[in-house]
C-alpha cells in the first residue's frame, strides 16, 4: 500500500475531470444561458445551479491523496521537508506565473483587482475574500480555495504524525461535526456573512477530512467490512446520493442560505465522499469504464492548469469572438463559450507536456 498514494490512477483523473467539468461549466458556460424556465437554456441553468461544487469534489480529492501519502510516509523523519518541497514544485510555479499576469493586469487597470498583492502571494485570499463579502476579480477569485488547501497543508503532516492511526477517524469525525456547528454559527451571527460560509478553511474543513477519513478507511483492516456492504449496493447508494443531490439543486439554495448552511453543505461532503469512497474503495468496473474515458482523464490530468487559467484564457476567447463587431445569438454565445473551454483544454495540455511534467518529476527525486 506504500505507492499506491502517488501512483496516477485513471479513475480518479477522471473524477478531477468531472470536477472541473463543473467549474468550467459554473464559470464559463452558465452565465451564458438565457433565463427563463420557458426556454431549454432556462432549464439547463435551473439543473446547473450546483455545478460550482466541482470545487467540493476537488477538496474532497485533495484530502484523500494528501491523507494517502502523509499516513503512509507518517513515521519518516523527512516528512515535513519532503513534502512541503513536493508540494511547492506542484504548486507554485504555475501559481506564481498566472499571479504574476493577473497582477501585472491589475496594475495597468485591465483586471479591477480589490485586494492588495501580498494577499494571493501568501494564500490568504480566501480570508479576504470571506471579510469582504464579495469576490475580486474572477480570474483572482478562483485562488480562494488554492487558500484553503495550503492552509490545510500546513498543519496536516503534524497533525498525522501526531495523532494514532486508530484515533485519526475520531478527530476526523470531529472535525467533520465542528465544521457543520461552524456554518450553523456563522448563519446565526451573521447571517449576512455568505462568502465567509463558503471560504474560510474551518467552515470547509469537512471536506478535506472527508478525503483524509477515506484514505484511512482503505488502509484499515476495520473498515474492510465497510467496503464488503458498500460493494455489494454501490449502485443504490450513488443513486440515493445523486438524488440528494438533485434535490439540494431543485431547491437552488443560496450560498448563505440556512438551508446550505444547515443542510447543504454536508449534503456535497457526504455525495463527494461517497462518489470517491466507492472508487477507492470498491472500484466497480462498469463506474471506472466511464470514469477511465480518454477526455474525462485528459481533462483530469490537466485540471490544475484549467483551473488557474480558465478566466484568463477562456474568458478571454469568449469575449474576442463576442466582441462589439461580432454580435452573437443565444446559441453563438454557447458556441464561443466552448471555444474558450476548448482553448484552454489546448493550453492546459502544453503546459502538461512542457511545464508541469517536469516540475513533477523533479518533486519525486525528492524521497520520504
Amino acid at each position: 500500500m506504500v505507492n499506491s498514494s502517488e501512483k496516477r490512477i485513471p479513475e480518479f483523473d477522471g473524477l478531477r475531470g468531472i470536477a472541473i467539468a463543473l467549474v468550467l461549466w459554473w464559470h464559463l458556460v452558465e452565465p451564458n444561458l438565457q433565463l427563463g424556465a420557458a426556454s431549454w437554456q432556462g432549464w439547463l441553468r435551473a439543473l446547473t445551479n450546483l455545478t460550482w461544487s466541482g470545487v467540493d469534489l476537488f477538496f474532497v480529492l485533495s484530502g484523500y491523496f494528501i491523507g494517502g501519502i502523509l499516513i503512509d510516509r507518517r513515521e519518516s523523519p523527512r516528512l515535513g521537508r519532503v513534502f512541503y518541497l513536493r508540494r511547492a514544485a506542484r504548486i507554485l510555479p504555475l501559481y506564481w506565473l498566472m499571479l504574476l499576469v493577473c497582477l501585472v493586469a491589475g496594475h495597468f487597470g485591465w483586471i479591477a483587482r480589490e485586494h492588495p498583492g501580498w494577499v494571493y502571494w501568501l494564500f490568504l485570499s480566501n480570508i479576504a475574500i470571506g471579510l469582504s463579502n464579495g469576490w475580486d476579480a474572477a480570474p483572482l477569485s478562483v485562488t480562494w480555495s488554492l487558500a484553503v488547501e495550503e492552509q490545510f497543508y500546513l498543519a496536516a503532516p503534524w497533525v498525522i504524525r501526531a495523532v494514532a492511526p486508530a484515533r485519526l477517524p475520531w478527530l476526523l469525525g470531529g472535525v467533520i461535526a465542528g465544521a457543520v456547528l461552524l456554518r450553523l454559527g456563522m448563519w446565526y451571527l451573521f447571517p449576512g456573512a455568505w462568502t465567509a460560509m463558503h471560504t474560510l478553511t474551518p467552515l470547509r474543513m469537512d471536506l478535506l477530512a472527508m478525503g483524509v477519513l477515506i484514505a484511512w478507511a482503505v488502509r484499515a483492516e476495520v473498515a474492510r467490512p465497510f467496503f464488503a456492504r458498500l460493494g455489494q449496493h454501490w449502485l443504490a447508494w450513488l443513486a440515493a446520493g445523486c438524488g440528494l443531490f438533485l434535490a439540494l439543486t431543485i431547491n437552488r439554495p443560496g450560498l448563505g442560505s440556512p438551508l446550505m448552511a444547515g443542510l447543504g453543505y454536508s449534503v456535497l461532503t457526504a455525495f463527494y465522499g461517497l462518489l470517491v469512497a466507492i472508487v477507492a474503495g470498491v472500484r466497480p468496473p462498469a463506474l471506472c469504464r466511464v470514469l477511465s474515458c480518454a477526455p474525462l482523464v485528459s481533462l483530469g490530468r490537466y485540471s490544475y492548469f484549467i483551473y488557474l487559467w480558465h478566466f484568463l484564457i477562456g474568458a478571454g476567447v469568449f469575449h474576442l469572438l463576442h466582441g462589439p463587431s461580432f454580435p452573437l445569438g443565444s446559441t453563438g454565445i454557447l458556441l464561443a463559450s466552448l471555444a474558450g473551454i476548448a482553448a484552454t483544454w489546448a493550453a492546459g495540455a502544453v503546459s502538461w507536456r512542457w511545464f508541469e511534467s517536469p516540475l513533477l518529476a523533479l518533486g519525486r527525486r525528492l524521497q520520504y
